[in-house]
């Protein structure tokens, strides 16, 4: 009996063991007696790691060696804001440096400070505020609701070959139509190398909406916007927008790409510096999915509509090395939803993960897997689309767990899908049996999927280790990952649960 009752387990064994991924070293714990905050890794040319803790009273620095040892450890001070509204928008390593890009409200007013931290001590050595957006009142919040008025905000790109980062204010109440989408470049060094704003096309559009930041050469920019009207301020046409901003000018030249009848309910462009191509993941209310594919560099664009499911909604898009992109879809059902004067809460089941591969020349599905789940939460704070490809505010009043996310790897060679989920449904999953209803991220482990082979569900394994008590879980925050495609290494930030007792580690890989 004995025997019998050790052939699942041997089975899930010889399932689970294709493609793995193994541990090259670990950290120290970490975190066990302070609030980490929002947790950002990145891993440095000089074979160092940086990591970020930022709560809403400091900002935690540690420098790890290339052993992965404790290099240096620093708790910083600096004058943010309001903590609930801290943004990371970037993370760069730029001359022996780690410069940290931080949006906050502070008085009403979006605000973009950058730390610059010496990446071998971790001691502050610069806090700037680099962008102000116009102070935005309850009123004009109403307007980003109800009226399609882009939310104020700032984006954050680096440029190629460590040439410094590229800076995108969407200040969407700026009186002047002209100045609403102003678009910078600084170099390694810090310094404001270009400045320019969007202006509207022939003035004839009240609007513009910033989509994607396509960093297409050492010194030359794209940016994509749509310019459109409300139909309270003039019409409904709406243009997707080429903007070309080189290092040194101070005039953004703008292309007109295509013309649709109204903006995207909702978008998501990602460059690809593989096919020197930009994809447009966009949803509009009555076709549904569409994907355009920008060519930035001989100014054209190709449309395709996507076949759409009403409960699979996209949440991620991922350039890959080969010059394809990757779309991760959620089948998501909103139950019931509650609400307060400050936030909505909604009764939410979500379940599979479809991934499909799009090629970037015909536009058309690659490949597609089933990752089988089935999470229930009874109050939650999140949109429908695209909800795992934003910043949100993760130290604001009972927002998700940032253990909710997932993440993607595509490394050239493989493709894997990161996530925290049960045990036992995994296993269910590998076997085709139907999935328990988990209804808390913290009774989960993370596992990875290698997307490869002809079968519908891919093969799954622990990524960060089996926990050995029931009441143990070893969970990846896969907001709080690097990739350094030279070295083929990867990090992740590993939460560790043992029984009420909560730490932290980095674990690297070698790919």
């Amino acid at each position: 009996m004995k025997y019998l009752s050790l052939i699942p387990v041997l089975l899930l064994l010889s399932i689970l063991s294709f493609g793995q991924l193994k541990i090259a070293s670990q950290s120290p714990v970490f975190g066990e007696d302070e609030s980490v905050g929002i947790q950002k890794v990145l891993l440095m040319k000089n074979g160092n790691t940086f990591y970020m803790g930022l709560s809403k009273k400091a900002l935690t620095v540690r420098i790890y060696s290339p052993k992965s040892m404790v290099k240096a450890t620093k708790q910083l001070h600096p004058h943010l804001g309001k903590g609930s509204s801290f943004r990371v928008k970037g993370v760069y390593d730029m001359n022996g440096e780690v410069v940290v890009l931080i949006s906050a409200v502070d008085k009403h007013q979006v605000v973009l400070q950058r730390l610059v931290i010496d990446a071998a001590t971790g001691a502050l050595k610069e806090e700037a505020t680099i962008g102000e957006l116009e102070k935005v009142s309850y009123f004009k919040l109403l307007g980003v609701a109800f009226a399609d008025v882009p939310e104020p905000d700032f984006f954050a790109e680096a440029m190629p070959e460590g040439n410094g980062y590229a800076v995108v204010a969407m200040n969407s109440f700026q009186p002047d139509r002209n100045k609403r989408v102003a678009v910078s470049i600084y170099g390694p060094d810090n310094k404001e190398l270009s400045h320019a704003f969007y202006k509207s096309p022939e003035e004839k559009y009240k609007y513009m909406e910033f989509l994607g930041i396509a960093p297409l050469e050492k010194n030359k920019l794209g940016i994509l916007a749509y310019g459109y009207n409300t139909v309270a301020s003039g019409g409904k046409e709406t243009e997707l927008l080429l903007g070309t901003l080189v290092t040194g000018d101070t005039l953004l030249a703008v292309d007109k790409l295509a013309t649709i009848t109204k903006p995207a309910v909702a978008s998501l462009a990602r460059y690809n510096a593989a096919s020197k191509k930009m994809m447009l993941l966009a949803i509009t209310a009555r076709e549904g999915y569409a994907v355009t594919v920008i060519d930035p560099f001989n100014r054209k664009a190709a449309t395709r509509l996507l076949s759409r499911k009403e409960s699979v909604a996209p949440q991620n898009l991922f350039p890959n090395e080969d010059g394809t992109f990757t779309v991760v879809y959620e089948n998501l059902t909103f139950l019931e939803s509650r609400s307060t004067p400050s936030h909505s809460f909604s009764q939410v089941s979500m379940e599979d993960y479809i991934v499909s591969v799009l090629s970037t020349e015909s536009m058309e599905e690659l490949k597609r897997y089933r990752l089988p789940r089935r999470h229930w939460r009874a109050e939650m704070i999140r949109t429908a689309t695209f909800y795992n490809a934003y910043n949100y505010f993760e130290l604001a009043y009972k927002q998700p767990s940032p253990l909710e996310a997932f993440g993607y790897l595509n490394t050239g060679a493989n493709s894997y899908l990161f996530l925290n989920d049960d045990a036992d449904n995994i296993e269910k999953a590998q076997k085709g049996k139907n999935l328990g209803k988990v209804k808390s991220i913290d009774d989960c482990d993370a596992f990875y999927y290698t997307l490869s082979g002809d079968k519908e569900v891919p093969a799954a394994d622990y990524l960060l280790g089996e926990q050995v008590e029931k009441r143990d879980h070893n969970t990846g925050v896969f907001k709080a990952c690097d990739y350094n495609a030279e070295r083929k290494a990867y990090v992740v930030v590993k939460g560790e649960q043992r029984g009420k007792d909560l730490s932290w580690r980095l674990v690297w890989f070698k790919l």
